[in-house]
Parts: structure tokens; C-alpha cells; sequence
């Protein structure tokens, strides 16, 4: 699971005295603090990790149904400097980085059951994805 950090600002400050026994202060602060907050669930880290490397389809989602006649299909990796899908089962094809995400441009295409998978080179070898299957009713 990935975490992503949210910033929230306060005005205030608490501060705890030393001593024997703790006693609250609240000053205002002049200028804004900013407070990180980690939230969790936002992302999931693809279970296709291994080591410091991975390959993970993020859309469409697993069992997802696509109803309109194009589709970009988005690719998490590990640093890397190409990325490959294959749908259903046929050649390879590059896809384009951007945003620190890999894309794939589809279209064309007609209604069906279909199965996506994507992959990377780690040094001599070739990692793939788990398979993601999704649906189109167009």
C-alpha cells in the first residue's frame, strides 16, 4: 500500500512545559505551520513487486467494463525507460511515459472480453505484470 502525504495548516501551536507535570500552552503563531498527514489506501503498491522492482496495469481495473470507443490504458513500473503492453496475447507495444505514469492509447477497438498485460526489462530479463482482464460493451 502507498501512502500520500496531504498538507494541513493550523494556526496554532501547542506547547509542553518541562517538569514534573505537563501543562498545555496554546501560542498563535504568525506565520502558517504546515503539518504533514499521511493517508493510506489512496494507490495500492502492485503486488507484481520484486525486489526494487515492479510492473503493475493501475487502469482499467480488474473486471472493469469500458463503454466508449477509446481507451488509455495506465502502467506503474520501478524506474525504468520503456514499457511494453500486450492485449490479449498479441505483440508487444510501447507505451509513452508521462507524469511519472506509462500510457497506452487505444482505440478501434469492438466489444468483448479482453485480457492486458504489461511488462519491463530488469536488466537481462523481461518482468511482467499479473494479467488484468477487463469487458467492452460498445
Amino acid at each position: 500500500m502507498s501512502k500520500e502525504k496531504k498538507t494541513v495548516t493550523t494556526k496554532k501551536k501547542t506547547v509542553v512545559s518541562k517538569g514534573t507535570t505537563a501543562k498545555k500552552k496554546t501560542y498563535p503563531v504568525s506565520k502558517v505551520t504546515k503539518v504533514d498527514v499521511v493517508c493510506e489506501d489512496v494507490v495500492s503498491v502492485p503486488t507484481e513487486a520484486v525486489g526494487t522492482h515492479y510492473v503493475g496495469v493501475d487502469y482499467p481495473q480488474e473486471g472493469e467494463i469500458v463503454t466508449s470507443d477509446s481507451y488509455v490504458f495506465r502502467v506503474s513500473t520501478s524506474a525504468t525507460d520503456r514499457v511494453q503492453i500486450s492485449l490479449d496475447g498479441k505483440e508487444w507495444k510501447p507505451c509513452r511515459e508521462s507524469v511519472g505514469f506509462w500510457w497506452y492509447d487505444w482505440s478501434g477497438y469492438g466489444s468483448g472480453a479482453h485480457t492486458l498485460l504489461a511488462r519491463i526489462a530488469v536488466g537481462k530479463r523481461l518482468m511482467k505484470s499479473r494479467p488484468r482482464s477487463f469487458t467492452v460493451l460498445i
